[in-house]
């Protein structure tokens, strides 16, 4: 079955791992495909997530050293014809013109197979960027599908804490996008909330929420949550002194702390009736954190799929 397929499929259980395309002075990509591998042999994931690195001009200075990185779309080529997984690549769509965003994603699908994406917006609305915004580069999209015979399929992000995100999702649905990922939670009351105000933007309007991939990343330092942060993740102060209070035990605690935020969202939406269907995206933040996170996926995905085992309508 296909990405799409999962994805839109409701009852069905969807698992994604996020990985950064590998560094340049890492080697070839083809050894760092090896990664994935182990990865595949442990548990089952449905695609590789794979992110756009771009410099954040204004956020302030990078807690976190920026390296140059392999071409993601090479990189999930490689993944795609060796390893034999699906992957979805992000874009940030608003730094090259509409032409020439045209060309990127005709290319993608083309010259590198790459069928799935997550569009990616500025990061302030004060600026003024070059590129389409998200609903404009969707319909830029939907011409390529309908115009060229294409089958992109793609998501969108989605804020928890921003003001009416839900109401941002419902527009970015109504002009093609298929689904969302959250940034990495480290807090359940704001996606709680989103999800509940979607839920019911949906059923006023009479049309199926769009799924949502949850964000979960382990952490190992304090490195780590700076980056976070500067990312724009909440992470509360309790929460923070609680991974940070031994340091030997802050990778544990940090699967502690995301699982107990999943299992905290789960039971929102079986309690509250939510009809939105939900999935994880697992992340490692730092190549690092590789293990640590293949750890966190393989628990988190447990617990996720037993619940999809015994819930209704979202999964059974």
């Amino acid at each position: 079955m296909r990405l799409r397929d999962k994805i839109t499929k409701a009852q069905r259980p969807v698992v994604v791992y996020e990985i950064l395309p590998p560094r340049i002075i890492d080697g070839t990509i083809e050894s760092y495909a090896e990664r994935i591998s182990t990865l595949l042999s442990q548990t089952h994931v449905d695609a590789i997530n794979i992110p756009e690195v771009r410099a954040e001009e204004t956020r302030g200075v990078r807690p976190v050293e920026e390296v140059i990185r392999a071409e993601p779309r090479e990189f999930g080529r490689l993944l795609q014809e060796s390893v034999g997984i699906e992957t979805i690549v992000n874009r940030v769509t608003v730094h090259e013109n509409a032409k020439e965003q045209e060309k990127w994603f005709v290319t993608t699908y083309e010259k590198f197979g790459v069928k799935n994406l997550i569009l990616v917006g500025g990061e302030s609305s004060d600026i003024d960027y070059p590129g389409p915004s998200i609903i404009e580069s969707a319909s830029i999209i939907g011409g390529i599908n309908k115009e060229k015979g294409r089958d992109v399929f793609f998501g969108g992000i989605c804020i928890p804490s921003r003001k009416v995100e839900s109401s941002r999702m419902m527009q970015k649905a109504r002009n093609g996008v298929e689904f969302f990922t959250t940034q990495v939670l480290y807090d359940g009351s704001d996606i709680c909330k989103m999800l509940g105000h979607y839920s019911k933007e949906c059923l006023d309007k009479g049309v199926d929420a769009k799924r949502v991939l949850l964000s979960f990343a382990p952490i190992s330092n304090q490195k780590n949550i700076e980056f976070l942060k500067w990312l724009g993740v909440n992470i509360p102060i309790e929460t923070e002194d609680y991974l940070l209070e031994n340091l030997e035990e802050t990778k544990a605690r940090s699967i502690e702390v995301s699982i107990g935020i999943m299992e905290e969202i789960l039971e929102y939406v079986s309690e509250n009736n939510i009809s939105v269907p939900l999935g994880l995206n697992i992340e490692h933040i730092m190549t690092y954190n590789f293990k640590t996170s293949v750890e966190l996926l393989q628990k988190m995905s447990k617990r996720y799929r037993i619940y999809c085992m015994n819930s209704s309508p979202i999964a059974k």
